[in-house]
């Protein structure tokens, strides 16, 4: 629901605020992101591989939000989702998956 409390397609909305170095006023920008029906397997390489990352992050420190990944899980959608990948960044990211997983 939004504020009005009328039902919004929107998922959540993505709020930046930010300073110029020298300035003393703030600016925020909003941006609302609307559920679109796909799923999460039609989602875009990018999209796919940033959520593989921040779930390893929460399974690194044991956060109880991680639901039921696990690092194989993750290991499978960065694997998945590597696309475009100069500097072998992404292949670095997925053997750091493996390394956690043996241990």
């Amino acid at each position: 629901k939004g504020a009005d409390d009328e039902l919004s397609d929107d998922l959540l909305t993505v709020k930046l605020r930010w300073k110029q170095p020298e300035g003393s006023v703030s600016t925020l920008r909003e941006f609302p992101l609307a559920d679109r029906g796909e799923t999460f397997e039609e989602a875009s390489d990018d999209l796919r591989f940033a959520s593989a990352v921040a779930s390893f992050g929460m399974l690194l420190r044991g956060s109880k939000e991680s639901g039921e990944m696990t690092y194989k899980k993750v290991g499978q959608i960065a694997g998945e989702a590597l696309g475009d990948d100069p500097g072998s960044y992404r292949t670095e990211f997925t053997d750091l998956v493996r390394k956690a997983m043996k241990n």
